[in-house]
């Protein structure tokens, strides 16, 4: 399988803090990647690292099968970046930081930059400084694309955006995968976005690789079941269940969330005799939720 991004044991602190531990990640060429976590897991630090903003202490990371610690100016003509926070120079106007990011980089494409700002419709005569914070991620996103990328890196790009402009971002993010073949490796909050657009998704916490999986597979391997019982339920052979993630009882009826393939889980379940086993929906957000509570993630009452 071909990667646009491979981490090995990559690591980074910052003083006493930890940011990012040892990650181990894959991300296959052409896909849509989403990177989710808690605030503070390492997710902007792991990209910092992979543009070459940050230097990692120990271990390795590979752009493109080109180390990041060896990186040349070849690398950097192929990979787009939005931060969440654009930085730009905020006296001159949109069609001056076009014209910068034409002389900066050599596959730069005006037809794909005119065709952009015109479907954003972004004022060409604003200065950056006066533009809105959408706006800014906008002008960002068409400069990272003009240049024709084989990878996109994009940092929380979409927080705070009206529904309007997210969905008009997200979908031409989508329409480049699908017509250029280029790599999207997402960070974000936002799981709606990500279930909508990504195809694979990992996740991490304290720095480290909590789950890597297509969101096909992430989905198949997660399941929110309702019991109900005749009687009095069988409590402890239930919590006894081996992947078992989550657990709710509201009298004869029981809510349990467990990992595994479901065709495993059904035989273990009928032994418990109950009189209805139910599968409930779970969505990205659920999981993540239930992953991140079962590592002892959550508001503490």
């Amino acid at each position: 399988m071909d990667l646009a991004i491979e981490t090995k044991a990559l690591s980074k602190s910052f003083d006493a803090l930890q940011a990012v531990d040892k990650l181990y990640l894959a991300v296959p060429a052409g896909s849509i990647f989403g990177l989710i976590g808690p605030n503070g897991a390492g997710k902007s630090t792991l990209i910092q690292m992979l543009t070459g903003i940050i230097r990692p202490d120990s271990g390795d990371g590979f752009i493109l099968g080109q180390s990041i610690r060896k990186r040349d100016g070849s690398i950097r003509n192929r990979v787009g970046y939005v931060p969440d926070v654009p930085v730009m120079y905020p006296g001159v106007t949109v069609a001056e930081m076009y014209r910068l990011g034409s002389k900066l980089y050599p596959f730069w494409d005006w037809e794909r930059c005119r065709e952009l700002h015109k479907g954003f419709r972004l004022p060409e005569g604003q200065r950056i400084r006066n533009l809105s914070r959408g706006q800014k991620v906008q002008v960002a996103l068409v400069m990272a694309l003009a240049l024709r990328p084989q990878l996109l890196l994009l940092d929380e790009p979409t927080a705070g955006l009206d529904p309007v402009v997210r969905r008009a971002f997200l979908q031409t993010i989508i329409e480049e995968v699908a017509e250029q073949g280029t790599t999207v490796f997402y960070s974000s909050h936002n799981l709606n976005d990500l279930e909508q657009s990504a195809d694979h998704i990992a996740a991490i916490y304290r720095g480290r690789m909590l789950f890597s999986h297509t969101l096909d597979e992430l989905k198949e391997s997660v399941h929110r079941l309702q019991l109900i019982f005749a009687g009095e339920p069988p409590e402890d052979a239930i919590k006894s269940l081996s992947g078992l993630v989550e657990y709710q009882q509201s009298g004869r009826v029981i809510t349990i969330t467990i990992t595994g393939d479901l065709d495993s889980i059904s035989p273990r379940l009928v032994e418990l005799e109950p009189e209805l086993v139910k599968e409930l929906n779970l969505d990205l957000e659920s999981i993540f939720v239930t992953f991140m509570e079962s590592q002892g993630y959550g508001f503490e009452r």
